[in-house]
């Protein structure tokens, strides 16, 4: 019976989103590092296995609920692998602006840390992608003006939505949508993080950069920071919830939540750029981590019966502790 529970409470890790477990504390912080998951697992499965060996050469007698829960645990640990190896490992290179074809649209999201990333390095980044969308979470209205500023002396001309004036850098952000795309318009009303933009001809499509709260940490989430887990849940709802109501748009920025997450299942026809360029599986944060060790919280989701997926990127900037994500979107005839 031991083994049966357990067995099926390492099973049940695999897909807590089915359970309607994955944005209950302590699972929620647990299965966005999928990565850690899987080696704990492989772990345990390796210290039951000596275990078990230590029972035989103890006892002379084969120990079969001991093998059996050790042979669970490393399907478990295999199956948390296979998960991210599915969404892909591939880092991919930058997409260079000389080979955009006509239509296609290049999207960057870079969570900047309050405005600490190297601005030159990023501005370069924007150009050499040639990325019509910039979202900037964590940008702060100064940091995004600037930057556009700093595009326009160099030929680049990018509209700016800097968001509110007064807002904190850490709860700020911002959007840059190239002249390439047309005028467009912010749209009054947006939940907090979340800067939305329309087309003002509707021949470009609808944009939202967004940055929901992030969820508390283990160990704070267990001294009673509820109010916090309260307001994660909200604002990624929100955050999800403009994929439903956007037709044809794309929606980028720091999540702060992962594909394991249920609200990130919940987006109607729109898929993760990430995962359609085989990137999906690296870790965008913390950036100190190799890529293969850290939490998929960045994202690029886009409309998948307006657009298809080129390539993509998952790059290194100086200065902050996320990744850049970069995708390059074609246009469905």
């Amino acid at each position: 019976m031991v083994v049966a529970v357990l067995g099926l409470a390492a099973v049940a890790t695999l897909d807590p989103a089915t359970l309607g477990a994955s944005t209950v504390h302590p699972v929620a912080q647990l299965i966005a590092l999928r990565s850690w998951v899987a080696l704990e697992f492989a772990a345990l499965a390796l210290g039951v296995l000596l275990l078990a060996a230590l029972v035989r050469r103890v006892t002379r007698h084969r120990p079969p609920r001991l093998l059996t829960l050790a042979l669970l645990l490393a399907l478990v640990a295999v199956g948390h692998g296979g998960i991210l190896a599915f969404r892909g490992f591939d880092a991919g290179q930058v997409p260079a602006a000389r080979d955009a074809a006509a239509g296609d649209v290049t999207v960057l999201s870079l969570n900047i840390l309050g405005g600490a990333v190297d601005p030159d390095e990023l501005r370069r980044l924007v150009i050499e992608s040639g990325a019509d969308v910039v979202a900037l979470p964590e940008s702060g209205y100064d940091v995004v003006a600037g930057l556009a500023e700093q595009l326009a002396a160099a030929g680049q001309e990018y509209q700016a939505f800097p968001g509110p004036a007064r807002i904190s850098d850490d709860r700020g952000t911002g959007l840059l949508v190239s002249a390439r795309l047309g005028e467009y318009v912010e749209v009054a009303g947006a939940p907090a993080g979340v800067v939305r933009v329309d087309s003002v001809d509707a021949t470009g499509p609808p944009i939202a950069a967004v940055h929901p709260i992030a969820p508390p940490g283990i160990r704070t989430g267990f001294s009673g920071e509820g109010h916090q887990l309260d307001q994660w849940r909200g604002e990624l709802d929100e955050a999800t919830a403009i994929c439903r109501d956007l037709p044809g748009g794309i929606v980028a920025g720091d999540f702060n939540a992962t594909l394991d997450h249920a609200p990130l299942r919940d987006v109607g026809a729109y898929v993760d750029a990430s995962v359609e360029a085989g990137m999906g599986g690296l870790g965008t944060f913390p950036a100190r981590l190799p890529a293969l060790l850290g939490t998929t919280i960045d994202h690029v989701l886009v409309d998948s019966g307006a657009f298809t997926v080129v390539e993509g990127a998952i790059v290194q900037v100086s200065g902050t502790d996320h990744r850049a994500v970069i995708v390059r979107l074609a246009p469905r005839a």
